[in-house]
């Protein structure tokens, strides 16, 4: 199997180097610093899944046309706000069965990736692993709470050729199953960042802190009790099935085992990039305010992150 990985950050670059590591051809997408480094110097991948040198990447800042009809499948793993753009530039060098992975975060991709592709060559991915750029060239794995899932939404690829892309990225070292109902797994953990990132990103602090006060408390209840009525409204198979089951799974069982960790749109705000919040708490305002649900909270947050994004980007 021929692969694209079209965004080669910190998770593309991992899915890469195994992928790489365990005989697929791979080609890499990304920015100037990170395929200058491993043009020169090969890939080193460092973390909780060991240490690995990675050398003999096709790779480019850009879509070579000489690629065209070339991948059997495109691992997308760029923002959400890039996903329109990076499939823009994808389309051209596509061959009419290739199929596309959306390896993102956020709502919206899936459907996204699809308005180009079609439903029928598109595949969701819940990942919920982490990694870290070090430096160019260096990324290493940083923490896993379960294994990346994929699955297909309804008129998706046959599931046994999902299946066997599970098959390929298992065995190379990436932990990753079949899911029947991605689409909940996908909107769980839309329901955990919603919930964790922009509070612990608007007060600097990490998420165990927001279980400290009866305020960010009463926000995070309030975020999931929003977005469990939006999922409601549009029929969504949520894997823990009620709004307050799932805010105490989130109270006791998620936010424990994470409780000195930030999210990565506090780090976002530091350093003045744009963050994924219009995928996360303002595709809940967003989806509510087409079902008419209200979703105050969610509303608020996403206006205060873009205020912050705005701020930053002004000084």
């Amino acid at each position: 199997m021929r692969v694209l990985i079209f965004g080669a950050g910190a998770l593309g670059c991992v899915v890469g180097g195994f992928l790489k590591r365990a005989g697929v051809e791979v080609s890499l997408v990304g920015r100037e610093e990170m395929i200058s480094a491993i043009q020169k110097e090969g890939l080193f991948i460092s973390g909780i899944w060991g240490n690995h040198h990675i050398k003999g990447f096709e790779s480019s800042t850009h879509i070579v046309e000489e690629w065209k009809d070339k991948f059997d499948l495109v691992v997308l793993a760029v923002k959400s706000y890039d996903t329109e753009e990076a499939m823009q530039s994808i389309c051209p060098i596509l061959r009419e069965d290739t199929l596309v992975c959306s390896y993102q975060n956020g709502l919206g991709n899936v459907e996204k990736i699809a308005e180009y592709v079609g439903m029928s060559r598109t595949i969701p991915a819940r990942v919920i692993f982490g990694s870290r750029v070090i430096k160019p060239g260096f990324v290493q794995v940083t923490v896993i709470a379960e294994p990346t899932a994929l699955g297909r939404f309804e008129g998706g690829p046959e599931e046994g050729t999902v299946k066997e892309i599970v098959k390929l990225m298992d065995g190379a070292g990436i932990p990753t199953i079949y899911h029947e109902n991605i689409k909940g797994l996908i909107w769980a953990k839309v329901a955990y960042n919603c919930a964790l990132n922009p509070l612990s990103a608007l007060l600097d602090v990490p998420y165990g802190k927001l279980l400290d006060t009866e305020e960010t408390i009463q926000i995070m209840k309030e975020v999931i009790t929003e977005l469990y009525a939006v999922a409601m409204g549009k029929n969504i198979p949520m894997i823990v099935p009620t709004p307050e089951a799932y805010i105490d799974h989130l109270f006791n069982v998620l936010i424990p085992p994470t409780a000195q960790h930030y999210a990565s749109m506090r780090e976002d705000l530091k350093l003045g990039r744009r963050t994924e919040i219009d995928a996360l708490n303002g595709a809940i305002w967003r989806l509510g305010e087409e079902l008419g649900i209200e979703c105050p909270t969610n509303r608020y947050l996403a206006y205060l992150v873009r205020a912050k994004e705005k701020l930053n980007l002004s000084v």
